[in-house]
């Protein structure tokens, strides 16, 4: 492995660590335990697109000999697969918690449930654990890909407790959230860097605008319910 690749896999934890340490020291919190199951369910969180990438290896869908098969793979296995098993983890483990009150939270423990996932899954990708390959530039872009996935599925998880509306909200940023990873994963596949690029472009403003909302939509005891972890 060269010190490219090495470089590349230490981004997620890196990454990590310094929003750990911001969040941390930003809200004063007496405890930091669900911050760091956060990032630790996230690492467990990866054996769901493993499994269904062997599946898709057993029966041959990871030939992608055509259109149908790359989309199939891209959507079912990478999308769905990476996106759902970190759903899992916020909408069951952190979800139901007390402390647990607006987008605002639900943002905060979806980015370290993603960097947890990224920390291990870009090794697998790295090493050839997946079906497929990857180009190098989808290690530097992948933790960075993530982010942005995990805010728009943790706006919208955190909407439904808010609006007490939890499997419309939660599925739409489930859905959300593959169609954005899966098309990610296709350009690569396609080899397409100019409509990666604008992709990139729209998805990271689509992120951003979710977030300034999660942080206008304060519940007023916000800051509180931090504290109270």
């Amino acid at each position: 492995m060269n010190t490219q690749a090495i470089i590349a896999l230490l981004l997620a934890p890196l990454l990590a660590l310094v929003f750990f340490l911001y969040i941390k020291f930003k809200f004063n919190l007496a405890t930091s335990k669900y911050l760091y199951q956060a990032f630790l369910f996230g690492m467990v969180s990866v054996l769901v697109i493993v499994i269904l990438d062997q599946i898709a290896a057993y029966f041959g869908y990871d030939q992608l000999k055509n259109l149908k098969r790359s989309a199939f793979y891209s959507v079912v296995v990478v999308g769905f697969g990476s996106e759902l098993g970190k759903f899992i983890f916020l909408r069951y483990v952190f979800l139901p918690l007390k402390s647990f009150r607006s987008p605002f939270e639900s943002v905060i423990y979806s980015v370290l449930i993603s960097m947890g996932f990224s920390t291990i899954a870009l090794p697998l990708y790295a090493n050839g654990v997946f079906s497929h390959g990857v180009d190098p530039l989808f290690l530097y872009t992948f933790p960075f890909a993530n982010i942005i996935f995990s805010i728009i599925v943790g706006f919208f998880v955190g909407m439904g407790k808010l609006r007490k509306n939890r499997l419309i909200d939660s599925a739409t940023g489930l859905g959300s959230a593959t169609f954005f990873h899966a098309f990610y994963y296709f350009t690569f596949l396609s080899s397409d860097k100019t409509i990666l690029l604008f992709y990139g472009i729209g998805v990271f403003f689509i992120a951003a605008l979710l977030a300034v909302k999660a942080i206008n939509v304060k519940d007023s005891d916000e800051v509180k319910s931090l504290n109270q972890q």
